[in-house]
């Protein structure tokens, strides 16, 4: 059986990377790491915290993603990530029976398969694949694996579900990412997991 996992969120705790950036790039911000994950974990993007908290102009909020985007991956922030409890030994345990794979959204694929080999998970994995913000997951997966409908598909967002489900396959959402209960359900996953 294959097992796709996303990255951010489902397997690597991200969210201090992310909250860190925004503090340093909203100036403006008092939000405590709590506060700001109370918003994006209700789905709010970070244009309408701009907008609606801190009356950006549009000018602004393009000037902040397009540095966003340019930060977002650099060693520097990503050192914030860290794996999540214990998914070393899960990892190793479902490699005995499965072949997973990572596939994530990142743009860096250097940068993504650098982290994955500090963390000690290349030789866990099949192959990771990158969208490089070019290529859907769908199309990375659908042209390389051939898939099964018992294979699984796990993520924390609802993009991960409806690839997934677009595969034909199982979905698995974990609340470990940048979702709530409640917003994964509207993407009807099979299976809503505390984490994996």
């Amino acid at each position: 059986m294959n097992i796709f996992f996303d990255l951010d969120g489902t397997l690597v705790d991200a969210r201090m990377r992310l909250y860190m950036l925004f503090q340093h790039l909203a100036t403006e911000s008092a939000y405590t790491f709590d506060e700001y994950w109370s918003y994006k974990r209700d789905r709010v993007s970070t244009k309408e915290i701009l907008i609606n908290h801190f009356n950006y102009s549009d000018y602004r909020v393009k000037e902040f993603e397009e540095k966003w985007m340019k930060y977002i991956e650099l060693p520097e922030w990503l050192a914030f990530d860290r794996p999540f409890d214990g998914i070393f030994e899960f990892l190793n345990e479902l490699k005995k029976r499965h072949r997973l794979f990572i596939v994530t959204a990142r743009q860096s694929e250097s940068g993504t398969l650098k982290q994955v080999e500090q963390y000690g998970w290349l030789p866990v994995f099949e192959r990771v694949f990158v969208t490089c913000q070019k290529e859907e997951k769908y199309n990375l997966i659908i042209n390389a694996i051939d898939v099964k409908k018992q294979d699984w598909f796990v993520g924390d967002t609802g993009l991960d579900i409806q690839t997934g489900k677009k595969l034909g396959i199982n979905t698995a959402a974990v609340l470990s990412g940048f979702l709530s209960r409640e917003r994964l359900s509207e993407y009807a996953p099979d299976l809503i997991e505390t984490d994996v």
